[in-house]
C-alpha cells in the first residue's frame, strides 16, 4: 500500500533537480512580476497568462522539501522538528509585517507614487491590526504570508505523515480546499493550502516513489515518462500559441481575446481551480522528471546560476521585491517601450539578484567553515 512505504528506510540525499527548478521558477516569478513586461521571457513561461504558473511550481516544492527533510526525524526528533519549523514560520511572519510596513511607509513617503492607489487608505488601527494578523499584505509580501500561516501548519501535517496518517492530511487538506476556497475571509489561505500540503505528503515519499519507479521495467518507465512528458508539451504548446502568442500578435483581436478569457475562467489562480491543480500537476511532473534526469548537464549548462537561485531562495525573494519596489517607483518604463529593452532589464535586474545571492552563499560557506575549524581545533 502506498502509505506503507514510509516504513521502509530509504536514502535522502539533496536532490539538485528541486534546487534547479526553484531556482528556474524564481527566475520566471522575476520576468514577470517586473514592472518592464512582457519581456521575450513571457514566451518561455508565459508570464501569468499560462494555466498555471511558476508560483504554484515554488510552493510546491518548498512543501515537498518540508516532507522529504523532516518527515524522517519527526517521530524521532519531534521537539526538535517543530521548534525548527515554528522558527522558520516566525521568521515569514516578521518579514512579512516588516515588509508591508516597510513598503507602505515607503510609498506613502512620496507623493507622486505609482503604488498610491493600491496602497492601505482606512484608518491606522485596522491597517496595523490588518497587517499583524496577516490580513493585509503589501508589496509582494503575500507569498511570506502564505508560507508564514503553511509553516505553521506543516508539522502537524509531516507529524501525521510520519505516523501512517498522510490520508488524514490529504482529506483535511481537500476538505478546506472544496468548502472555503471561495470563501473571502480565508482566502487565499484556504485555496493555496491544498498545493503546500499535498506537495509535504509528495516529499515525505518522493525516494519511494523513485525507488518504485527504478524498480519497475524499462519498457514500463518509458511508457509512465512519455505518456507525461509528451501530455505536458502539448498542453504546454497549445496553452503557449492560443493565451500568449496569439494575443500578442494580435492585440486587437476580440475573438483571440474573449477566447483566451473564457479558457482561463477554468484555471483560476486565486481559487486554485480543479483544472489549475490538474495541468500544474501534469507540467510539474514533466519538469521534475526531466531537470532530475539531466540535473548535473542542467546545472553545468546554466553555470551554476540556477542552483544559488535555488538554494538562495529566500533573500531572492525578498532582494527581487525590494528591487522591483524601487523599479516601480523612480524607474517606471517609457511610453512605446519594446519586449528588447524590457529584457535587458530584466537580465539586469536578474544579475544584481544573483550576485547577491552569490556572495551571500559565499559568505556563508566562510563562515561555517572557520566555526568548523574553530570546533575541530577544540577537540582533544
Amino acid at each position: 500500500m502506498f502509505w506503507n512505504w514510509g516504513k521502509k528506510k530509504v536514502n535522502r540525499e539533496r536532490i539538485l533537480a528541486l534546487d534547479l527548478l526553484r531556482g528556474a521558477f524564481l527566475l520566471e516569478i522575476i520576468s514577470f512580476h517586473i514592472i518592464w513586461s512582457p519581456s521575450l521571457f513571457i514566451f518561455i513561461g508565459g508570464g501569468s497568462r499560462l494555466p498555471a504558473s511558476a508560483a504554484e511550481g515554488f510552493f510546491a516544492i518548498s512543501g515537498l522539501l518540508v516532507g522529504y527533510l523532516y518527515g524522517p526525524k519527526v517521530l524521532k526528533e519531534t521537539k526538535k522538528i517543530f521548534k525548527k519549523i515554528w522558527k522558520r514560520a516566525l521568521l515569514l511572519y516578521g518579514l512579512t509585517v516588516f515588509f508591508t510596513f516597510f513598503y507602505t511607509a515607503w510609498a506613502a513617503l512620496e507623493p507622486n507614487s505609482a503604488h498610491g492607489a493600491t496602497m492601505w487608505m482606512g484608518d491606522p488601527l485596522t491597517f496595523v491590526r490588518k497587517t499583524l494578523t496577516l490580513r493585509y499584505t503589501f508589496g509582494w509580501a503575500d507569498f511570506l504570508a502564505r508560507y508564514a500561516i503553511f509553516m505553521l501548519a506543516a508539522p502537524f501535517a509531516v507529524w501525521l505523515i510520519a505516523k501512517g496518517k498522510a490520508w488524514v492530511v490529504a482529506l483535511a487538506s481537500a476538505a478546506v480546499w472544496f468548502f472555503f476556497r471561495h470563501t473571502d475571509i480565508f482566502l487565499p489561505y484556504s485555496a493555496w493550502q491544498v498545493i503546500f500540503m499535498y506537495s509535504i505528503i509528495l516529499g515525505y515519499y518522493l525516494p519511494h516513489l523513485e525507488s518504485w519507479f527504478r524498480d519497475i521495467s524499462k519498457l514500463q518507465r518509458r511508457w509512465i515518462a512519455g505518456t507525461i512528458c509528451v501530455s505536458a508539451f502539448v498542453t504546454y504548446v497549445i496553452s503557449m500559441i492560443s493565451l500568449v502568442v496569439l494575443p500578442i500578435m494580435h492585440p486587437e483581436g476580440t475573438t483571440i481575446g474573449s477566447f483566451a478569457g473564457e479558457v482561463m475562467t477554468y484555471f483560476d489562480k486565486d481559487h486554485v481551480d480543479p483544472a489549475r491543480i490538474a495541468i500544474g500537476v501534469l507540467w510539474f511532473a514533466a519538469l521534475y522528471m526531466a531537470f532530475r534526469r539531466y540535473e548535473k548537464q542542467i546545472s553545468r549548462y546554466t553555470l551554476g546560476i540556477l542552483e544559488v537561485f535555488g538554494r538562495q531562495s529566500l533573500l531572492v525573494y525578498c532582494s527581487h521585491a525590494v528591487i522591483l519596489f524601487a523599479l516601480d517607483m523612480y524607474f517606471r518604463p517609457p511610453a512605446g517601450h519594446s519586449k528588447i529593452a524590457n529584457t535587458v532589464v530584466t537580465l539586469a535586474v536578474m544579475a544584481i539578484i544573483y550576485y547577491i545571492a552569490y556572495y551571500r552563499a559565499h559568505i556563508t560557506r566562510f563562515g561555517q567553515k572557520i566555526l568548523s575549524n574553530k570546533s575541530t581545533t577544540q577537540v582533544p
